[in-house]
């Protein structure tokens, strides 16, 4: 295989920092399929970069992390909103008419 030369990596990092748009969005069907396509794109790199790929690498290597970070932040976020929702939803129980409770056997013969 021949060296793809170090702009093939900067399309690498240029990949992640949209990644990082994208899930900055909440566009997560449009991150699985950057992710795919990605993953595709790095089946035809060298298994041992250039060293001229180094600063695109560790660019890519940032925007890699910055992407966890903002994941993180993303399910954070959810998992306050369900909070909240189940919170709303107690209160809101409270405030329903008391039920009569039913008889499990009848009474009458």
């Amino acid at each position: 295989m021949s060296d793809p030369g170090p702009e093939a990596y900067e399309t690498l990092a240029r990949s992640f920092e949209r990644e990082l748009e994208l899930v900055g969005q909440h566009r997560f069907d449009e991150v699985a399929t950057l992710q795919a396509e990605r993953d595709a794109f790095i089946a035809t790199l060298p298994a041992t970069p250039p060293a001229s790929a180094r600063p695109a690498l560790q660019r890519a290597a940032l925007m890699n992390k910055r992407v966890e970070i903002e994941i993180l932040r993303c399910r954070e976020a959810l998992l306050l909103d369900l909070a909240h929702v189940e919170l709303v939803a107690r209160v809101a129980r409270g405030y329903a008419p008391a039920r009569e409770p039913r008889a499990h056997v009848q009474t009458t013969a």
